[in-house]
């Protein structure tokens, strides 16, 4: 009897056979190829959908939204660069209408230097030769020299850009008067005419440490004090219908 149990208990420790573990061996090479042809057609398949967005329609709404929320966290602070004033008011205009300037506060504390802010200067460029509109970026709000600008994104192939600021009930084609309470960017791309709205949000005054806003009275300082407390809105842009007369 106990020959019999010995026999049986070694029978029962013996391994896989040869051929079960070719069998075991193939089975896992055919669901590795598998399992390799499937990941490269994903990844064939991002790669396509990537051409398609960067020059579809999808990229300029991506363009224009990374915007959008810069202008809608937009606060009064101005910046300087060699000692003069960049932005001499909340949004501001140049070389010809084809540069918008602005302070925004974002989500983040980012560390600079010394201190930390939240605050960067955002910068809106048309090259009107190279018809490329760029959106760039700058942590340091006074540079002693030149501004060093951070490129967050590009629009390629437009050919025309126009402003339209919206206050007293109307749409109009300067800054000059009162704050606007909403942006309209009209622009060309790709052959096609486009336009985006953006709700501007109350402004929010943010003074510099040891610093005192020339030219702001007291009612401006009441003004920051009582947007201080409520806080900057942050409201959401609507697409502007195509073909919409002011």
């Amino acid at each position: 009897m106990k020959c019999q149990l010995a026999r049986q208990f070694t029978s029962k420790q013996q391994g896989f056979t040869l051929l079960e573990v070719l069998v075991a061996l193939a089975i896992m090479a055919a669901l590795s190829a598998a399992l390799t042809l499937l990941v490269s057609q994903v990844l064939d398949a991002r790669e396509q959908l990537s051409e398609v967005r960067a020059k579809g329609p999808e990229r300029l709404v991506d363009f224009l939204t990374r915007t959008d929320r810069q202008l809608s966290q937009l606060v009064v602070r101005q910046a300087h660069e060699r000692g003069q004033p960049i932005n001499p008011s909340p949004l501001t205009l140049l070389n010809n209408n084809q540069e918008l300037y602005w302070v925004a506060a974002g989500q983040w504390v980012l560390p600079l230097q010394d201190y930390s802010s939240r605050l960067r200067l955002w910068r809106l460029n048309w090259d009107k030769e190279d018809k490329i509109l760029s959106l760039a970026s700058s942590g340091l709000l006074d540079a002693a020299d030149e501004q060093e600008w951070t490129e967050v994104d590009q629009l390629e192939e437009v050919t025309a850009l126009d402003w339209a600021f919206y206050r007293d009930e109307t749409w109009q084609n300067t800054l000059a008067g009162s704050f606007p309470k909403g942006l309209r960017l009209s622009l060309t791309w790709q052959g096609e005419d486009y336009q985006r709205w953006v709700l501007l949000p109350e402004l929010m005054f943010i003074f510099p440490p040891s610093r005192q806003v020339e030219g702001e009275g007291n009612q401006a300082n009441e003004q920051g004090e009582a947007s201080n407390r409520r806080g900057l809105r942050r409201l959401r842009s609507r697409p502007a219908r195509e073909g919409n007369n002011d």
